[in-house]
């Protein structure tokens, strides 16, 4: 749809001001979605911030994963729903339904009064804090938006909301008029283990297999099943220009970066010009296919995010939007080493490491 303004905001010094703003200011409603909300500082503060809109009267409507913010704490839990906060949490442990709490919501969703939205691959912790100034605060980008496309990113968290309680989101309280508020194209895609058509990974991939000339990925998860690591390669041998920026081993996840390594090799022999960030750990999500088709959101390049997770993914075609993503690119790569078929076999770990990781590869 077209008429969206979205602003890049990188860091955590630049996304939690204008998130706590748009909440201070809300008239209507509130929804808001998030797999990480883990008790601390930035979490108090936005604990008191939709407490204080829920006391007004407010509908403030939350989800939180049960895995991701298991260590929200009583003290932000006891404030919100004695705030009148609708507080649910997403698929609670029970050992009668495995499969269903793998799935998992890694949606990032707040939308204030239907009419602008915050999403990105932030969650809420002290990790995500600061300007990425030290190897314990990361690297990671939100995006936030105004604009017809809003309604659909509300859709996305209606969809879970619909799950948890029965109700359905509807009319002008959620679901208000939509004007035109800026010059670009955009689109959220999601999906979970039910869309059986699984819309996070064919955009994904349609975008890869449509490139002609450049292809930038920023993943802070990338664990590329067959079929991407074949089409990345295709890409290449195509003449596509194809770079990858991953994190270092200051990595989350080791478990994560020992099954991507698997795929490094043939990435680098095909032509792919593969980096590491290296100050601290990337938590980004961004691919780029010619300079004007940007996917971003909470989506990753793995089977997890594919086809078990909750995920949401914006998609902005716009060659300004694009050119503002690949110069937040270029200056993260700034920071980054190149890894390249000289030094690779120095920065793989050990063979058992990835080989213990590909056979677990599928649920990282």
């Amino acid at each position: 749809v077209a008429g969206n303004e979205i602003t890049t905001l990188i860091n955590g010094d630049a996304y939690y001001p204008p998130m706590l703003k748009a909440i201070e200011g809300a008239r209507t409603s509130i929804t808001f979605e998030t797999f990480a909300y883990v008790d601390g500082p930035i979490t108090r503060t936005f604990t008191r911030a939709l407490a204080k809109k829920a006391r007004q009267g407010i509908p403030v409507l939350m989800i939180v994963d049960d895995v991701g913010s298991r260590h929200v704490g009583e003290h932000n839990e006891a404030l919100l729903r004695d705030a009148g906060v609708h507080y649910h949490t997403y698929h609670p442990f029970n050992p009668l339904r495995l499969f269903r709490y793998n799935n998992r919501t890694h949606r990032k969703i707040l939308v204030v009064d239907g009419k602008e939205a915050f999403t990105g691959g932030a969650g809420f912790a002290l990790a995500w804090e600061g300007n990425a100034h030290s190897p314990e605060h990361w690297r990671d980008t939100q995006h936030g938006l105004t604009g017809p496309a809003v309604a659909q990113l509300q859709h996305a968290f209606a969809e879970n909301w619909k799950e948890l309680t029965g109700q359905v989101l509807a009319g002008p309280t959620y679901f208000p008029a939509l004007t035109a508020t800026g010059p670009h194209l955009a689109q959220f895609v999601y999906d979970s283990p039910q869309t059986p058509s699984n819309p996070i990974a064919h955009t994904f991939l349609h975008g890869i297999n449509s490139a002609r000339e450049s292809l930038v990925l920023e993943q802070s998860y990338f664990v590329p099943n067959k079929t991407f690591r074949e089409a990345i390669i295709a890409a290449a041998q195509r003449g596509v220009t194809v770079e990858m920026l991953v994190p270092s081993d200051k990595i989350d996840s080791p478990f994560c970066r020992y099954a991507s390594q698997n795929s490094w090799k043939a990435l680098l022999e095909a032509g792919v010009r593969l980096y590491q960030y290296t100050p601290t750990m990337m938590h980004g999500k961004l691919m780029i296919a010619d300079g004007q088709l940007s996917i971003i959101g909470s989506g990753n390049m793995d089977d997890r995010s594919f086809y078990i997770n909750d995920e949401v993914n914006l998609h902005v075609l716009s060659s300004s939007f694009a050119k503002e993503q690949l110069a937040m690119y270029q200056r993260d790569l700034k920071q980054a080493e190149e890894i390249t078929l000289t030094n690779l076999s120095d920065i793989l770990a050990p063979l058992p490491h990835r080989l213990l990781a590909r056979l677990v590869a599928p649920q990282l």
